[in-house]
């Protein structure tokens, strides 16, 4: 061969070396061919590329060495030559007479009896500027091998595992925050269902949205859950997601009362470059982030008239659009809305449209008030206690009989997120007068008895703080009784239709119909 063809021939294999890195690979078998075109310029029998690491070199791709080299570390301290190749900017090769023992003697794959040792042996050290990032060796049996090669083939080919090396620490930094990213996730995902992600209470009225949401969970249909502020409508989406078949895909919370009108579009559809003053790049909306997943839109009803028809079109179609963009693409995603308004009324003073009113409420669920379901206050008093004495670092916190009698008298204007704040309080106030056991008495409490009791001093009935219909009042006020009265009966129907003084069968319709109990189909034949 002559000399013109042998350069020929090298120049294309380098040029192969360089392409090799940019294939459609992963990085470990990037480097492997990049690795084996070095060997076939260069003629040598193993070459290994390691990474600068602490003090230490690790081997990140081997050829021709034995499986075993890639679990070893080689200490500099400990490696008289590697140590002499991390001296030197240029190549240093090795007289086949060193007395410097080749840190890959015995380790040739090739070599089942340990007696071959490296005669050639050349390296080279790796700098990216003045940052030392690692070291290109190749071994060879022969004494001789590399003499006939210059020693910028040999610094070219360690630019290009320079290269590779910081594309292969650039792309193992970024695994290592994709990792710690899910795994973060991962925890605030377990921290929020351990959180928010259980109905606690066996009240009838919360058995029977048990019921409703037991049914509506594994389909895909659009729920509406409706319920006053802080009876816990975002604990029951997380529970549909989490008993839904898209239970392993993420479920993306929006605040629709939170998003300004000049932004709510961007927000949930995403804008592209240039949009708008300040869109310098493109932006997924929620919707694409809850790709087959769930989106849990809360506080629905805050949403501007002129966003509310674009949700209809995603509803409707399944189609979104990001703004400034003139494609659209389909987005599986299974929408949870929440609202603590009157939708039908909302509809009816023509701030909600009724068409998207008529989507989101494919399978409504009410979650009702606390003041409605007082024999759940005790357990969710007891799991708030339990948070709280983790937090505030208690040993012993209980709540004593008249503390829950207490509790269980009270209109609770602010449901479960109120008994939430007022059990935290008491604790630490208790805790900053009696130390760190204490048993909470109702005077911790910083609820009035007129409160406790739930009623207007003047009228003795429920007191409200905002006006609502007639109907929806009086609905309420029949719910209390009944439940109130079923509590003092002991669960017994018969003996609750008896104090109240009316007939068991209509005592059962009215509590079907008020949601206390599951319709039957002679309800629905014969009408309440």
């Amino acid at each position: 061969m002559t000399e013109r063809s042998k350069t020929r021939t090298t120049e294309t294999a380098i040029r192969e070396a360089v392409l090799s890195l940019t294939a459609n690979l992963s990085m470990k078998e990037r480097i492997e061919g990049f690795l084996e075109i070095f060997a076939k310029v260069t003629g040598n029998h193993a070459c290994a590329l390691l990474r600068f690491q602490d003090g230490i070199l690790v081997p990140v791709a081997t050829r021709g060495l034995s499986p075993e080299v890639m679990g070893r570390r080689f200490d500099p301290e400990q490696h008289p030559r590697l140590a002499a190749i991390l001296g030197s900017r240029t190549p240093v090769r090795f007289e086949a007479d060193d007395p410097r023992q080749d840190p890959y003697d015995s380790l040739l794959l090739n070599d089942a009896g340990g007696k071959l040792p490296v005669h050639s042996c050349i390296g080279c050290s790796l700098y990216n500027e003045n940052t030392l990032l690692g070291v290109l060796s190749a071994d060879a049996l022969k004494p001789g091998v590399f003499d006939g090669i210059d020693d910028h083939i040999f610094q070219t080919f360690a630019a290009i595992a320079t290269v590779a090396l910081r594309h292969e620490s650039f792309i193992s930094a970024l695994e290592r925050l994709a990792r710690h990213r899910e795994l973060v996730t991962s925890e605030l995902v377990n921290e929020a269902l351990q959180r928010g992600g259980r109905i606690l209470g066996e009240s009838l009225a919360l058995q029977e949205l048990k019921r409703n949401i037991g049914i509506v969970a594994r389909s895909d249909l659009t729920v509406l859950v409706m319920g006053e502020t802080g009876v816990g409508k975002e604990v029951v989406a997380r529970v549909i997601h989490a008993q839904s078949l898209r239970a392993d895909q993420p479920l993306v919370y929006v605040n629709c009362a939170a998003l300004p009108e000049s932004l709510a579009e961007s927000e949930l559809f995403g804008h592209v470059r240039g949009a708008f003053t300040g869109a310098v790049t493109d932006r997924a909306g929620k919707f694409e982030l809850a790709e087959g997943g769930t989106l849990f839109l809360d506080e629905v009803g805050e949403l501007p008239l002129s966003i509310q028809a674009k949700l209809l079109r995603a509803l409707q179609f399944g189609e979104i659009q990001r703004l400034g963009s003139d494609r659209s693409h389909q987005a599986d995603v299974r929408i949870i809305a929440a609202t603590n308004r009157q939708l039908a009324e909302e509809v009816k003073a023509g701030r909600f449209r009724t068409d998207l009113y008529h989507r989101l409420s494919v399978y409504p669920l009410n979650v009702p008030p606390l003041r409605e379901r007082t024999t759940d206050i005790a357990p969710l008093a007891g799991y708030f206690l339990d948070q709280a004495r983790t937090r505030l670092g208690l040993d012993r916190v209980n709540l004593a009989p008249a503390t829950i009698e207490a509790l269980e008298s009270y209109a609770w204007p602010g449901n479960v997120r109120e008994l939430e704040h007022v059990i935290l309080r008491a604790a630490l106030r208790a805790s900053a007068d009696r130390g760190r056991s204490l048993t909470l008495q109702p005077e911790d409490l910083d609820i009035s008895p007129e409160a406790q009791r739930g009623m207007d001093i003047k009228t003795g009935l429920p007191e409200r703080t905002n006006p609502v219909p007639l109907t929806r009042a009086v609905d309420d006020f029949q719910r209390q009784l009944i439940l109130k009265t079923l509590n003092e009966s002991r669960q017994n129907w018969s003996e609750t239709a008896r104090r109240l003084g009316l007939d068991r069968g209509n005592l059962h319709r009215l509590a079907r119909r008020l949601g206390l109990k599951p319709a039957s189909r002679a309800d629905y034949q014969s009408g309440p």
